[in-house]
């Protein structure tokens, strides 16, 4: 059995901070003191360090697929990203599909992101495809929220659906007011699901925008030719977020269920869903570092692809408004909305439209065109081997390899044409292209995994906005005990898995997109300053990180189902 001892650190919990020693055996926390010994143990000497329970990222979306966009990372990419920033559990969404069910949702996400080895999702649906992964890949821990998108049309089936999430450890369905067609629900289907989940305790996850009004003050936008990417965050208007909020509030009410409201960007939002907190309503406020640290003025320069997001940043009053609201305790909890997509993607960049390329992949069947796409990366920028093309097309090997093969031999004697396009392509500096997509079509999100707590640190407990306890508490208990995992999860205590981060707060750097683990290769913080790092990374007393480094292994993280 595994034993590790973390000596001299001041250990950080929910309620308090104290020096500390902390014990690990095997995959469990045995024990807290000072002065500790243990035999055969690997010591970690944590003076002048903070010791935290690993955070918990509620709301990440790895290798997300939209239906129109696909994130160009996978789980490997994404659980060392975080990692690489203390985060020891996320917990990502399940989409259902067309024509599936939650159950269907739940096992095909779990097989994507744990592999053949995730026996019982495997098993758990009847339209299996073929793993294309020859291991599981994530090297932290992980849970799933289920992204209800269309209702069976009678109550029975939608309650067997709901026992079914429960059954399978999801403590959480989300919701959207706006995303027309894909994941909208009117307020009649908004009421239904948070019924639904009500009766099996599940929490509502709600996205609140008023969908009419974002689609109207758009439509003002292009009819207007106003498409650039300054114009986003106007497209969007603070007003639809809150009124949603308000809506979504009564309706959680009338359906007595808990409801937890992502992103909230707006200060009146928070303010709204406290004050239905102190009146008894359960239901809880997240935002995000994006909200408390940026601001509009961001889409008038030349890099606004950095922050295109929905909802998209505020005026600057709202980043002080928030910070109130997270001091006071209206915020429940902090989250990333991590979102991995490629510089190319969010540029807009095309390399298959090169003039040399295009005569040669305008020859091509769409199934032929769509392996070759993803192999080499001309969708997003990132070549991929034949196990990753099969599994963001969502195709077994077999079927893959056969194309691929076919592709080849479609391309007999034009290789020497396709490399030299290729080639030229690499050269450019895509941070100096410029954006090629009106704001509508470019897709948004952002990464913030690697540097949700260097940022939250640095502007939050180091002013004063923040104790390192409230920091815990809002990126690591309060999530844990929102979703159903505490007390093993974002608990540092005798009996609590062994996840901790080790952050060291000693000097003084600056966040550069060259720094980041993402796909993307950007952040939306480039040239903010940060103080002290994550040195160390452990998820259930496995080292991941340690001293900035990322040692793995990858395939160590597994499934957390929630309890009930």
């Amino acid at each position: 059995m595994r034993t590790l001892l973390i000596r001299g650190g001041t250990v950080v919990t929910a309620t308090e901070s104290y020096p500390a020693d902390v014990l690990v055996r095997g995959e469990r926390i045995a024990a807290l003191g000072r002065d500790l010994a243990a035999d055969n143990a690997d010591v970690v000497d944590a003076t002048g360090c903070f010791v935290l329970p690993g955070l918990i990222d509620p709301h990440v979306h790895i290798a997300l697929d939209t239906g129109i966009f696909r994130t160009a990372d996978d789980w490997r990419i994404g659980t060392a990203t975080a990692a690489l920033g203390g985060v020891t559990t996320v917990i990502d969404f399940a989409t259902q599909f067309p024509g599936q069910d939650t159950r269907q949702a739940v096992a095909g996400r779990r097989r994507e992101i744990s592999g053949p080895g995730d026996v019982q999702a495997a098993a758990s649906s009847d339209d299996a495809k073929p793993d294309c992964s020859p291991e599981p890949s994530p090297h932290i821990d992980y849970g799933l929220h289920c992204m209800l998108t269309v209702l069976p049309p009678d109550d029975d089936t939608l309650d067997r659906w709901m026992a079914d999430l429960v059954a399978d450890g999801v403590s959480a369905i989300k919701i959207y007011t706006t995303y027309r067609p894909n994941y909208y629900q009117d307020d009649a289907t908004l009421l239904r699901s948070m019924r639904a989940a009500a009766r099996a305790g599940l929490v509502v996850m709600v996205h609140a925008e008023n969908d009419a009004i974002v689609s109207a003050a758009t439509g003002q936008r292009v009819a207007a030719g106003e498409t650039s990417l300054a114009y986003h965050g106007s497209a969007r208007p603070a007003l639809a977020e809150v009124e949603a909020v308000h809506r979504c509030l009564f309706l959680a009410d009338q359906a007595r269920c808990e409801l937890y409201v992502v992103h909230c960007s707006v200060g009146r939002s928070a303010a709204l869903i406290a004050a239905a907190r102190q009146q008894g309503q359960r239901v809880h406020a997240e935002t995000c570092p994006q909200y408390l640290l940026l601001d509009e003025r961001r889409y008038a320069g030349a890099d606004a692809w950095r922050y295109v997001m929905q909802p998209p940043l505020r005026d600057p009053y709202q980043p002080a408004h928030l910070w109130q609201l997270v001091s006071d305790g209206s915020i429940s909890a902090l989250g990333t909305d991590h979102c991995d997509y490629s510089i190319a993607q969010k540029l807009g960049f095309r390399p298959y439209r090169h003039p040399d390329l295009q005569p040669l992949l305008d020859a091509l069947r769409p199934e032929h065109f769509k392996v070759l796409e993803a192999r080499l990366g001309l969708f997003d920028g990132r070549p991929r081997t034949l196990v990753e093309t099969a599994r963001c097309l969502n195709l077994d090997m077999e079927t893959v390899r056969v194309r691929d093969q076919e592709v080849l031999r479609l391309l007999t004697g034009h290789q020497g044409e396709l490399e030299a396009a290729l080639h030229e392509l690499d050269g450019l500096d895509l941070l100096q292209e410029p954006p090629r997509l009106p704001f509508t079509q470019t897709p948004g999100g952002l990464p913030g995994l690697q540097t949700a707590l260097p940022l939250l640190y640095t502007y939050g407990v180091a002013p004063g906005h923040l104790g390192w306890s409230d920091l815990v508490r809002l990126m690591s208990t309060n999530p844990a005990r929102i979703f159903r995992i505490h007390p093993r999860k974002g608990n540092l205590a005798p009996g609590a898995d062994a996840d901790l981060a080790v952050y060291d707060p000693r000097g003084e750097r600056t966040l550069t997109d060259a720094e980041q683990a993402t796909v993307g290769g950007f952040t939306p913080y480039a040239g903010m300053a940060v103080a002290g790092r994550v040195r160390d990374t452990f998820v259930r007393g496995q080292a991941v990180v340690r001293d900035g480094v990322l040692v793995g292994p990858a395939g160590w993280g597994i499934y957390i189902p929630a309890t009930s």
